[in-house]
C-alpha cells in the first residue's frame, strides 16, 4: 500500500492527485507541442542553418542535461519533491519569454537561442528525477502500467492540441520565408500552460517529502556498477538507444521543411501522425505492460524502432510518410512506457533522483555525440537525398547494436533497506509511516 495519512483519507486523495497529476501533464504536454516542438523551426526562420539547426534539438539538451546535475542537491536544500518541482515548472514557464521577445523582435543571436533552449533544457530534464521518485508514492504499484498508458493517451493528445494550434498558426506564413513573428503567440501559449501545471502540481499531495536515506550516487560509482548493477544496465540500453535516434531525429524537420519542399501545415500533419499513433497504441500498451512486464514493452518498441528512420526515406509520398510516421507512435508508445516502468523496477526509490540526474547527462552527451554524427554525415556526403540516407541508415544500423544490451536489463533486488519486507521508514512531517521500498509488493 502507499503511506497513509493521519485521516485515513489516502485512497480518495490518491485518485485526486492521479487525476491532477495527469491534467498537469497534459498542460506540460500542450506547451510541448506549441514550444518545444517548434525550436529546430523557429531556428529556421530565424535565419539559422541546417546544421546549426539540427543542432538546436541537441547541444542544448546536452548542456541542460550537465547543468541538471545539480538537481539533487537543490532537491535536498529545498526539502520537498513537491516544492521543487513547483519551482522548477515556474521558472520553465519564464524561459518562454526571451523566446517571445525574440520573436516580436525577429532576430536573435545563435548564442542566445542555444542559452535559451539550454536554461530550459536544465529544468525540464532536472523535473524528471523528482517527479518519478514522487510520482511513485502516489500510487500503487500494481496499477502502473494501466495508469500510465491512459495518462499517456492524455499526454499525447496535449501534445498533439500544442501542435495542431502551432500548425495552425504558422500555416498563415510560407515556408519559405517562415517570419518568425508567427512563432510570438505560440511561445505566449507556451508560458501560460507552464504557469497553470505549477498550479496544480501545487494542488497535489505530498505523502513522502523525501525518500529515506536519500543518497547521491554520482557518475564514478554509477560507472563501478557496470557489470553488475540493473540501473546500469538499463542506463546503458537507453543511452545507445538515444545515440542511435539523435543520429536521425533531428534532421526529420529540415529533411521535411527543405528537401522535401513540405509546407508547415503538412509538417505539423507529419508529427502529429506519430502522436496519434501513440494515443491509439496506449491502451493495448497498458494491458501488455500489465501482463507481460515492462521489459516485453522495451523489446517490441526496440525491434520495432530499427527501420524507422530509413522508412522516412523509403515513403515516395505526404500519404506513405504519413502512414510511416503513424507506425512509429505505436512503436515508440512501447518504448516510451516501457522505459518509465523499467526505471521504477530497475533503479532505487533511494538513489532515484541521483541516478536519474546523472543518466539524465549522459543522455544529453549520447544526443548530441548522434546528431554530431548524424550532421557530420549530412555534410561529408551532401546536403540531398544522399546524405539523410547515410545519417538515416547508420541511426538504424545503431539501433540493432543496442539491442543485446535489452537481454540483460533485470529489475533491482526485490527489498530495499529499511524494515522488512522491503519497507523503509519516513518521517513526512509530523509522524511516522512505512512505504513500499521500489520492489516490495503494493498488493
Amino acid at each position: 500500500m502507499l503511506a497513509q495519512p493521519p485521516t485515513g483519507d489516502r485512497p480518495a486523495s490518491a485518485r485526486r492527485d492521479l487525476t491532477l497529476s495527469s491534467v498537469e501533464g497534459t498542460s506540460y504536454c500542450v506547451m510541448v507541442g506549441v514550444g518545444q516542438e517548434y525550436f529546430v523551426a523557429f531556428a529556421l526562420a530565424l535565419g539559422m542553418g541546417k546544421g546549426v539547426s539540427g543542432l538546436v534539438a541537441t547541444l542544448p539538451v546536452m548542456v541542460g542535461g550537465i547543468l541538471q546535475l545539480a538537481a539533487p542537491w537543490a532537491i535536498l536544500r529545498v526539502g520537498s519533491l513537491r516544492r521543487y518541482m513547483i519551482l522548477a515548472s515556474a521558472t520553465q514557464a519564464a524561459c518562454f519569454v526571451p523566446l517571445l521577445v525574440a520573436a516580436l523582435l525577429g532576430r536573435m543571436p545563435a548564442w542566445a537561442l542555444f542559452a535559451t533552449v539550454a536554461a530550459y533544457s536544465a529544468i525540464n530534464l532536472g523535473q524528471g528525477p523528482a517527479w518519478s521518485t514522487w510520482i511513485t508514492t502516489l500510487m500503487p504499484r500494481r496499477i502502473r502500467a494501466r495508469y500510465f498508458a491512459a495518462r499517456s493517451r492524455m499526454l499525447q493528445g496535449g501534445v498533439l492540441a500544442g501542435l495542431v494550434i502551432g500548425g495552425m498558426l504558422l500555416s498563415r506564413e510560407d515556408a519559405g520565408e517562415s517570419a518568425a513573428i508567427a512563432f510570438a503567440p505560440l511561445f505566449a501559449i507556451a508560458v501560460l500552460m507552464r504557469a497553470a501545471g505549477s498550479f496544480m502540481l501545487s494542488r497535489q499531495s505530498e505523502p513522502v517529502k523525501m525518500p529515506t536515506q536519500f543518497r547521491h550516487v554520482g557518475p564514478r560509482e554509477l560507472i563501478g556498477r557496470a557489470r553488475h548493477g540493473a540501473d546500469v544496465t538499463l542506463i546503458t540500453f537507453l543511452l545507445m538507444s538515444t545515440l542511435a535516434m539523435q543520429m536521425a531525429l533531428p534532421f526529420f524537420t529540415p529533411y521535411v521543411l527543405e528537401h522535401l519542399k513540405f509546407s508547415y501545415l503538412e509538417f505539423t500533419m507529419l508529427t502529429g501522425a506519430a502522436i496519434v499513433g501513440k494515443m491509439v497504441a496506449a491502451p493495448t500498451v497498458g494491458r501488455i505492460g500489465h501482463r507481460f512486464g515492462p521489459k516485453r514493452l522495451l523489446w517490441i518498441g526496440a525491434v520495432g524502432a530499427v527501420p524507422m528512420a530509413p522508412l522516412w526515406l523509403a515513403a515516395g509520398s505526404f500519404p506513405m510518410l504519413l502512414l510511416v510516421q503513424f507506425a512509429m507512435g505505436l512503436v515508440l508508445s512501447c518504448f516510451d512506457i516501457g522505459a518509465i516502468l523499467q526505471q521504477f523496477e530497475s533503479i532505487p526509490e533511494h538513489e532515484r533522483p541521483s541516478v536519474l540526474a546523472t543518466f539524465v547527462a549522459f543522455n544529453g552527451i549520447a544526443g548530441f555525440v548522434g546528431s554530431a554524427i548524424g550532421a557530420s554525415l549530412l555534410g561529408w556526403v551532401d546536403l540531398g537525398a544522399a546524405g539523410y540516407g547515410a545519417a538515416f541508415g547508420v541511426a538504424s544500423v545503431a539501433r540493432l547494436l543496442a539491442l543485446p544490451l535489452l537481454m540483460r536489463v533485470r529489475p533491482a533486488p526485490p527489498d530495499g533497506p529499511g524494515v522488512p519486507g522491503g519497507y523503509v521508514r519516513v518521517e513526512p512531517g509530523a509522524g511516522t509511516t512505512e512505504v513500499p521500498a521500489v520492489g516490495a509488493s503494493d498488493d
